[in-house]
């Protein structure tokens, strides 16, 4: 949606909700007849009333996305939470062997590896570690098979919970992937995790050993969180 189409969302919005405050408070008015009310009690509720309303999720425009390519060399990753459906772009911040950092002023963080989420930071319910090297083995192969995945969390009370599932592999066809400097295609690969803990399904795009978008469960708290690289 564009700017000018957002701001007359907004301002529809707006003017529903200050008129339904401004008709309760001349029903409470008249209601009252000659008794005393204290009307500027009534007047302060506005504020409170009309400012209420959950801004909307961020969204990440093509002029957003045209800005990060032309400001930057280093990889970049689109995140799309499905819990907020807000929108947000990561640029690779750092790298320790295998593992991306990638981060923005905002200081949220999301460490992958080849394309799979491993860690967050600044998420609120952050997904602490993980153990996915049986899991990565198979998906970056595009194989078949069942693996053992750990993910471990910390909770609002400071302990930490590790959760084990075990997942079977399946190979699915090519598609297309086309997206800011990508134009290629790849192989997808669904994994189906089930553990005590309850269980989840993961979507992978796969091409040359690198997930190149994907869904992918981030606990009980983020919930699932689709990737899309924009630049390897």
């Amino acid at each position: 949606m564009r700017a000018n189409e957002q701001e007359g969302v907004a301002m529809t919005t707006f003017t529903t909700v200050r008129g339904g405050v401004f008709l309760t408070l001349i029903l409470a008015l008249t209601a009252c007849g000659n008794a005393q009310q204290d009307e500027a009690n009534l007047l302060k509720s506005l504020p409170k009333a009309i400012f209420s309303r959950k801004a909307p999720p961020p969204v990440v425009t093509p002029e957003q996305l045209g800005q990060a390519l032309a400001s930057t060399s280093a990889a970049i990753t689109l995140y799309v939470s499905e819990q907020t459906k807000g929108q947000f772009l990561l640029q690779d911040i750092e790298r320790n062997g295998p593992y991306q950092s990638f981060g923005s002023a905002s200081r949220r963080v999301i460490v992958m590896r080849d394309g799979m989420i491993t860690s967050t930071r600044g998420l609120g319910g952050d997904l602490m570690s993980s153990e996915e090297d049986d899991l990565l083995a198979l998906v970056k192969r595009a194989a078949p098979g069942t693996a053992r995945y750990v993910q471990r969390f910390l909770t609002p009370e400071d302990v930490n919970v590790t959760y084990e599932y075990a997942c079977s592999l399946d190979i699915g066809s090519s598609i297309p992937v086309v997206a800011g400097a990508l134009n290629t295609s790849a192989r997808m690969v669904t994994a189906t995790c089930i553990g005590a803990h309850g269980e989840f399904t993961n979507t992978y795009a796969v091409n040359g050993g690198q997930i190149l978008s994907s869904r992918q469960w981030l606990g009980d708290t983020l919930g699932y969180m689709q990737t899309q690289a924009i630049r390897l």
